[in-house]
């Protein structure tokens, strides 16, 4: 217990005043396990602890490779067109997905022969159809439906129906007065029958489809003709008889238009008229600019002509649909003739449409199994330079016969894998008369069934002899897409690198500058800053392309480090006026820091988080201007073989195509986002006021 003093009271301490509490033990509760750090590994450390960011990493890392080796690994050409495999759907799988990814699609509304079927009943394409039978997968499904344009397709198959005629006025584009042809109508080649025969002739309107568009309250009319030519005295001129009244089509359900007696119309109008009577029947429309009509059609379903010759028969139609295919056949010598201002087309003709699952890859590259119960293949035709050089190749022998005969054809074990050639069809072997005997003007042709997908990799166009899978499918040229968006991401992603290093460059040492220094200075150097991005960026682009006459990479390039700088120089200014008044700059400028070691090693590391954040959205932004650019400025102002050319290329398909500008849009999108969430990763990761902090 200690003594008790006095106040004021001088007193000897002695040892045992003092006692030792925490003798022999450590000042801290725990021993320090952790070894000193950089600033650089405790930004790694918050990175690493940033999913998202770390997410974003990889994902760039994946693209930036495959830009990388896709370019080399796929072997596919892209350096031509090749039309006949144009716009494949994308195949990522072999089997059957029921159309994802597969290389199939659904083909819809396809015209069929409705007598065209197989041993069990099973609908069929037609022989002329675009369309390979055996790359069908199941069965057509068939529907009867209603075409009201008439196609190739509609006009053989077809049946039943109506033929439209239409007669329409216009307005003059200089006078801006309404005027018209006079009447308009459909005549029959020339006919020929005598005076004491009894000609009928009749023609079946639907009025209830009749339409008309009215500029006033006025019926349109109708009416069967009779026309020839007359001499006179001014020569020879086309008149008409008309053969029936005029019936008006405003209301109703149907209209039959007869001439019970074409004859005695025919001479009552013209009693010259007599013995041989040669001309032509018709149907006829009234004038639209006399009945107040700016336009009118009438549904014709049925003509008939009855009389005792043959030649009558010329006039008359009972199936529309093949009626107008014989019309607006020029070839056909027994076609109608349209009169005035006439437009015909095609409702309601009666078709069989099918609709199916289709595999576009077997339908041109046929199938990898030999022994396919339903092969596909291409009829080509090989030169002899080619025969031989597969004959050299090992791959099948042919022994060339004379003339057309066909020699003999085998196919080893080798050409069954490479080998375009499947069988031989036809033999042309030419001699030239003045050389009969020398083999070097001897021409030798083979045509052959093909198997394209080895004929496309003996010439190249694919990497290897086995049917290719275009993972983004094939564009307009045919070329694989999935390999001309990675090459052109492959040049975009290399001018945003350089480009962003060039600029970074530029805009931390000018702004350093700016920022660090300021007063007059930093006047002079805003002022010219000022002044060059006052111009618009597209405007010097333009200027550049259009003095330079070129479009290359350089130029470019150019054109993106002439303002691209700015963005950075700005935000490094205002970095360094926020930092360079700080008091551990001011401590070591009184240590006696130089102004360079004060930027470089005090201000400059403080402000790296904000500055890292703009320079790393700088790549992403460079490749989104330049597919900007090349997208909507299509032409000059493009970079060739770019990303942005890749989209543009396409755009153009999206309505039928659309899986080609997604994919490449998917890439732009994935490049874009990532970019920003490892830009946003860095930012906190450098932030010098984070260090240490475990979150």
């Amino acid at each position: 217990m200690a003594k008790e003093h006095l106040p004021n009271q001088e007193v000897e301490i002695e040892d045992s005043d003092f006692t030792f509490v925490q003798k022999d033990e450590h000042l801290h509760d725990k021993s320090f396990k952790t070894r000193p750090t950089t600033f650089f590994k405790d930004a790694m450390k918050r990175f690493v602890k940033n999913k998202s960011s770390v997410v974003a990493a990889g994902i760039l890392a994946i693209l930036i490779l495959m830009a990388i080796i896709v370019p080399v690994a796929d072997r596919n050409s892209i350096s031509s067109t090749y039309q006949e495999i144009q716009y494949l759907p994308p195949k990522w799988f072999s089997g059957d997905m029921n159309g994802f990814m597969d290389g199939t699609k659904t083909v819809k509304n396809v015209v069929l022969d409705p007598h065209e079927r197989d041993a069990e009943g099973h609908y069929l394409l037609p022989e002329d159809s675009t369309y390979v039978q055996n790359a069908i997968i199941g069965e057509i499904t068939a529907t009867s439906s209603f075409a009201n344009e008439l196609t190739d397709s509609v006009g053989k198959y077809g049946k039943g129906g109506y033929i439209t005629l239409a007669n329409v006025g216009y307005t003059d584009r200089v006078t801006g007065t309404w005027s018209s042809t006079g009447d308009a109508g459909l005549v029959s080649s020339p006919i020929s029958f005598e005076d004491n025969e009894s000609v009928k002739f009749e023609a079946d309107i639907d009025e209830s489809l009749t339409k008309a568009t009215l500029r006033d309250e006025t019926d349109m009319s109708v009416y069967l003709v009779f026309s020839y030519d007359k001499t006179s005295e001014e020569g020879v001129e086309t008149s008409f008889i008309q053969i029936t009244e005029p019936v008006l089509l405003a209301e109703g359900e149907y209209a039959t238009l007869t001439c019970e007696d074409v004859v005695a119309k025919i001479q009552e109008a013209d009693p010259a008229l007599t013995g041989n009577i040669t001309g032509r029947l018709g149907l006829m429309l009234s004038d639209p600019y006399e009945a107040e009509f700016t336009s009118q059609t009438v549904y014709i379903k049925r003509l008939v002509a009855n009389a005792s010759t043959s030649d009558i028969q010329i006039a008359s139609w009972s199936d529309a649909t093949k009626a107008l295919t014989k019309i607006q056949d020029e070839k056909d010598e027994n076609h109608y003739l349209r009169l005035g201002n006439a437009k015909l087309g095609i409702y309601a003709s009666e078709v069989l449409y099918g609709s199916f699952r289709y595999d576009c890859y077997k339908a041109i590259f046929g199938s990898t199994d030999d022994d396919d119960p339903k092969p596909v293949f291409t009829t080509r035709i090989y030169s002899g330079d080619d025969i031989n050089v597969f004959i050299e190749n090992g791959w099948m022998t042919y022994t060339w016969g004379n003339g057309t005969s066909l020699g003999e054809f085998h196919l080893t074990e080798e050409g069954k894998k490479y080998c375009p050639v499947r069988d031989v069809i036809a033999q042309d072997v030419r001699t030239d008369p003045f050389h009969p005997f020398d083999e070097e003007y001897i021409t030798r042709e083979l045509t052959v069934k093909c198997s394209y997908y080895r004929h496309l990799a003996y010439k190249g166009i694919i990497g290897d002899y086995n049917p290719p899978m275009y993972f983004f499918g094939t564009d307009q040229n045919g070329k694989d897409f999935f390999k001309v968006v990675f090459s052109g991401l492959l040049m975009s992603l290399g001018l945003g690198f350089l480009s962003a290093a060039i600029n970074i460059t530029i805009g931390l040492i000018w702004g350093a500058i700016a920022g660090y220094f300021g007063g007059w200075v930093d006047l002079l150097m805003e002022r010219f800053v000022e002044i060059l991005s006052g111009m618009p960026w597209i405007v010097m682009m333009t200027l550049i392309v259009l003095l330079t006459g070129s479009n290359s990479f350089g130029i470019f390039l150019l054109a993106l480090c002439i303002t691209g700088w700015i963005g950075i120089s700005g935000v490094t200014r205002s970095q360094f006026y926020r930092y360079k008044r700080r008091e551990y700059v001011l401590a070591s400028r009184t240590l006696g820091a130089s102004d360079a070691r004060l930027i470089f090693r005090h201000i400059l590391p403080n402000a790296i988080g904000t500055i890292v954040t703009s320079a790393v959205l700088m790549i992403p932004s460079v490749i989104f201007t330049e597919a900007n650019i090349a997208y909507l400025l299509p032409g000059t102002m493009q970079l060739s073989g770019s990303f942005g050319v890749s989209l543009s290329n396409v755009q153009g398909d999206l309505n039928l195509y659309p899986y080609l500008i997604v994919s490449a849009s998917i890439i732009m999108a994935l490049i874009m986002i990532s970019f920003n969430l490892f830009g946003n990763g860095l930012r906190d990761a450098f932030n010098p006021s984070l260090k240490g902090s475990d979150e």
